[in-house]
């Protein structure tokens, strides 16, 4: 079913098939991202309540992978104290409507995606602040026995093999490094965009081999445990009064990775390249995250071998994110992009 045939009818069946003592009456679509997500009001036994419905939809997404978000979602808010929905129900699998689907609680907050400059100074540092907190109770789920990406196998969460077939933290990184490159060299990242200049070829396989050698050089990693790589302003409800976070969303996909790498991605993502930070402002943003994450794991520190790590996870996130400009700039114009495109190589350029 496509996102475009999902209308009444199929939103009250897939509430009802959560919660059959709920009634759907009225929805409203939420236009980002690449599922089908709603705003659903209900009657319920307990009276109206609002809640947010959530089908699979993207083609690129494994049913085995997103299958585990709202299981997600239950252990997190069982085990920490990450802001994360209650689950009011799921159905893995449907014969009449997309699946996998699920229903949670609505939460307070604002997607502050591609404007964190609106929140004050001391808003946005609780956010860097509790992203440190946040990752570091993750993390203290405890180590997992491999990596790969977080699953369900006979209906509980699993550790599923990668794409990329690799049983190391050093084999994960270098292929990570060959498809972005290979990105970088022939535009294949987003083929919908395939009329966008390959702005980064000519350095794609400096780039390549740089990261490769760096590979040669990383110190042993941590073992591996749960990391939200994709923790970003896009996936979290944000107070835009004092800078909480209300809700920490976006759980499929989630990888088993060592945690400095976690640290590096979402370091790079709160902390956009393109944004109008000063240096000194976004060293202070950058102690910050480091130092709250640092406080809240109990014996765990920075040492100079973790610090280099991930300056090289961040030299690849920066590949990553180069490839991404024609996706993430998409309504960007033309100069806005070719500023990004210089701010990218002047970062690389120390490293090439």
């Amino acid at each position: 079913m496509s996102d475009d045939a999902i209308g009444f009818a199929a939103v009250a069946g897939m509430v009802a098939a959560c919660r059959d003592d709920w009634t759907l009456d009225s929805f409203d679509r939420v236009e980002q991202g690449t599922d089908f997500v709603a705003r659903v009001a209900c009657s319920t036994p307990k009276g109206d309540r609002q809640a947010v419905l959530k089908a699979t939809i993207a083609e690129w997404m494994a049913p085995e992978i997103a299958r585990a978000e709202p299981r997600l979602f239950e252990l997190v808010g069982r085990e920490t104290e990450i802001p994360v929905p209650e689950v009011y129900g799921f159905r893995d699998r449907h014969d009449g409507y997309p699946a996998p689907f699920y229903l949670v609680e609505e939460l307070p907050g604002e997607n502050l995606e591609g404007r964190p400059e609106t929140l004050a100074p001391a808003a946005r540092e609780r956010v860097l602040r509790e992203a440190g907190e946040h990752l570091a109770a993750l993390h203290e789920l405890g180590e997992q026995p491999r990596f790969g990406q977080v699953g369900v196998s006979d209906g509980e969460l699993a550790i599923l093999p990668t794409d990329h077939d690799a049983d190391s933290e050093r084999e994960l990184f270098r292929a990570g490094v060959d498809e972005t490159c290979d990105a970088l060299a022939d535009g294949t990242a987003f083929p919908d965009y395939a009329d966008e200049p390959d702005r980064f070829a000519d350095i794609a396989e400096p780039l390549r081999e740089t990261l490769h050698a760096r590979a040669d050089a990383l110190t042993e990693p941590e073992p591996p445990r749960y990391c939200h790589w994709d923790y970003r302003y896009g996936n979290l409800l944000v107070d835009p009064a004092t800078g909480e976070t209300t809700a920490v969303l976006d759980w499929a996909n989630l990888s088993v990775r060592e945690p400095v790498h976690n640290l590096a991605k979402v370091e790079a993502h709160l902390l956009d390249p393109g944004g109008n930070d000063s240096e000194a402002r976004a060293r202070e943003l950058r102690a910050l995250f480091r130092d709250s994450y640092e406080s809240a794991r109990d014996g765990w520190a920075f040492t100079p071998a973790k610090r280099d790590r991930m300056e090289t996870y961040l030299l690849k996130c920066r590949t990553e994110a180069m490839a991404c400009l024609p996706l993430w700039l998409e309504d960007a114009t033309p100069r806005e992009k070719a500023k990004r495109e210089r701010e990218h190589r002047e970062y690389v350029r120390e490293y090439l």
